[in-house]
């Protein structure tokens, strides 16, 4: 549910700020998370859980895109680098909540009224700091996605399909392999953390190019995956697995946003809302394709491998973050 509000936010998150202004859309969508993360703290069913995540997960494809045109008035190097440090924000929030997770344990409705003072927090910083909608400037007419975008959306697509696997079935991997529940909070906390590595994205790509830089962050997400799948029970090895993880996802994320607002030069947050809503419908649609083409198992039915390729209650509310 998460991720279908989020494709929802990114569809409309350019046509919000054409009409709207960037303070008033990230506005609103902070006061989607706000409202989302409420809601998950008083659930007391799947559904109205359920509605909670998408609410919130919403606000996550409002929230990003407007920052494109915030940063024109940067000077250069703050504007590359400004966009790469935005987009960590997953590992940011990762980092502080698998934290808060592993402190309150059981008592997470408490930790998601925290997280709803914090998105309270930001909503009220980005009123004060962003800029209005321009009364001289006219909507722009609508473009198609200029023919150089494919190679972008296709590549960001596959970010997310692969990135699907770690998000959705790493915890349940190594808690399968009998690990216990801190190791599963610990390894999300670890990517969290190494994945504000993203920032430096930017000079990252002036010093390697940004194909090279591509090409090996996706190796190394590749390899980071791979371990966790094939040496599950390890705790070292889980655990630099995730580091790894943690420093491709978002370097690679980075990349792409960059990609993005290149090739859509004039409207920078477009760029960035195909660059994310791909990214989107490879992280909702990846677990399902794997649940899907996972062998049978022993068990009488193929239907439960494809249920596992749904998040659990527990990975949902933290997904909500």
């Amino acid at each position: 549910m998460s991720y279908v509000g989020y494709l929802l936010g990114t569809a409309l998150v350019a046509r919000c700020v054409e009409r709207a202004g960037q303070r008033t859309t990230v506005v609103g969508g902070g006061l989607l998370a706000v409202a989302g993360t409420i809601v998950v703290a008083l659930a007391g069913g799947p559904v109205l859980l359920g509605v909670g995540v998408a609410v919130a997960g919403t606000s996550a494809g409002l929230v990003f895109a407007p920052f494109g045109d915030a940063v024109r008035g940067l000077p250069p190097v703050a504007r590359a680098r400004t966009p790469a440090t935005i987009s960590c924000g997953t590992g940011w929030g990762v980092a502080v909540a698998a934290p808060i997770a592993i402190l309150t344990g059981d008592a997470w409705r408490t930790a998601y009224v925290g997280f709803a003072v914090c998105a309270a927090l930001s909503t009220l910083l980005a009123a004060r700091t962003l800029p209005g909608r321009t009364a001289t400037a006219a909507p722009p007419a609508k473009r198609a996605a200029p023919r150089s975008a494919v190679p972008m959306l296709v590549a960001a697509l596959l970010i997310g399909l692969g990135s699907a696997t770690f998000w959705t079935f790493a915890v349940d991997q190594v808690r399968d392999a009998g690990l216990d529940q801190a190791a599963g909070r610990i390894l999300l906390g670890i990517a969290g953390v190494t994945s504000l590595t993203g920032v430096a994205a930017a000079d990252i790509i002036s010093r390697l190019g940004a194909r090279l830089t591509f090409v090996l962050t996706a190796l190394l997400e590749a390899v980071a995956i791979a371990v966790i799948a094939v040496a599950p029970g390890h705790l070292v090895a889980v655990l630099v697995a995730a580091a790894a993880f943690g420093v491709a996802y978002n370097t690679i994320v980075a990349v792409s946003v960059l990609w993005a607002t290149r090739v859509y030069a004039g409207r920078p947050p477009a760029g960035a809302a195909a660059a994310t809503g791909a990214q989107g419908a490879g992280l909702l649609f990846g677990p399902l394709t794997g649940g899907a083409l996972a062998p049978p198992p022993a068990s009488p039915s193929r239907c439960w491998a494809v249920r596992r390729s749904w998040p659990s209650p527990r990975s949902s509310r933290l997904a909500a973050t």
